[in-house]
């Protein structure tokens, strides 16, 4: 029975997609294919906090009607020569520092896990002369606690690699519908140095607005490399930092070193604050949260692949230590 649940998580996922296909039109056949994993194992070697992501993205240049006309409603957003459009799936799973306790533990963040749909627009376009803006839209639907089936997914996979076995997810949050909807501008200036490479240095600001997560961000962020208008920079899953499933491919190898540091004021965090309508455990939340990021990304033809380390402040009173996991990205064209 259990090997079984551990596929509802996909098999939600792809009803999630087949019904997005009403809003958002067929998705084309052409376009790009990205997969982020995120893992506390690639930086603390410990299941705690936020533990573990995926997302999968497909994006294409085809428009969608359904965030075409948001963002026309938007006075603020501006569409330009070269637009994205992307609908992703994905989980994230949060557990606290003893997963070896069945017990609540009051001083501790809940289990809680997230499984969610984005549907979203970015536009790219010239302002100021050298400055390249890109800004986004995203809707997020989707659902926390047991019908997320976090549980089900760590407890498979960790049978399937012999681990401890969390046994504390009976204190989990409870089912919740969860709507977002995150604005992002970022600016970006390119520096040509020695032939091939060049410098970028970008600034951005966003905002989110939901149940899940209401929060501004602000951030900074730097890439050495070749060929770096070609990209805007490999995508983390939310809260994190902006970039795109997408770039331009080159039949030349390329890659480039990438930095970045954001800080975000919470106003809601789900996963801390607990459950909107309903009681359940919470925590007390830090109102600051700054991640850095550093991180390496190829290119080579179609296909793009980055790695990254993350590490986030603490986000809540009495979190003995920061959070610190790996991110992969794997990006793929698939033609004209």
């Amino acid at each position: 029975m259990q090997a079984r649940c551990t596929w509802y998580p996909i098999l939600l996922a792809l009803v999630l997609l087949q019904a997005s296909g009403h809003v958002a039109a067929a998705p084309p056949k052409t376009g790009f294919w990205s997969l982020q994993l995120e893992n506390d194992v690639w930086g603390s070697n410990d299941d705690r906090f936020y533990t573990h992501g995926t997302e999968i993205t497909f994006a294409t240049s085809e428009r969608s009607p359904l965030m075409e006309g948001i963002a026309d409603s938007f006075p603020f957003y501006r569409k330009g020569a070269v637009g994205i459009y992307g609908i992703s799936v994905g989980q994230k799973i949060f557990t606290p520092e003893d997963i070896k306790q069945s017990e609540l533990i009051e001083t501790d963040r809940p289990y809680a896990g997230w499984l969610f749909l984005n549907i979203g627009i970015a536009h790219l376009f010239e302002d100021r002369g050298s400055v390249e803006a890109i800004n986004a839209l995203v809707l997020t639907l989707g659902v926390v606690g047991p019908l997320s089936y976090a549980e089900e997914t760590q407890k498979g996979f960790h049978r399937l690699i012999d681990a401890t076995i969390p046994q504390g997810w009976d204190n989990q949050l409870r089912n919740e519908p969860g709507i977002n909807l995150t604005y992002l501008n970022k600016r970006r200036h390119l520096f040509r140095m020695d032939k091939p490479r060049q410098l970028e240095a970008s600034y951005y600001g966003g905002l989110t607005l939901g149940n899940v997560y209401t929060y501004a961000s602000a951030g900074l962020i730097a890439r050495w490399g070749s060929r770096l208008k070609n990209d805007i920079g490999p995508p983390t899953i939310s809260p994190g930092f902006p970039g795109l499933p997408a770039f331009r491919p080159h039949p030349e190898f390329n890659w480039y070193l990438f930095a970045g540091v954001e800080e975000r004021a919470m106003a809601r965090n789900i996963f801390l604050d607990g459950n909107t309508f309903k009681d359940s455990h919470s925590v007390d939340k830090k109102p600051f949260v700054t991640d850095v990021q550093f991180g390496i990304a190829f290119h080579f033809k179609e296909v793009r692949i980055s790695f990254s380390n993350m590490f986030r402040s603490k986000e809540f009173e009495g979190q003995p230590e920061a959070t610190q996991y790996g991110a992969l990205n794997f990006t793929i064209y698939t033609g004209q």
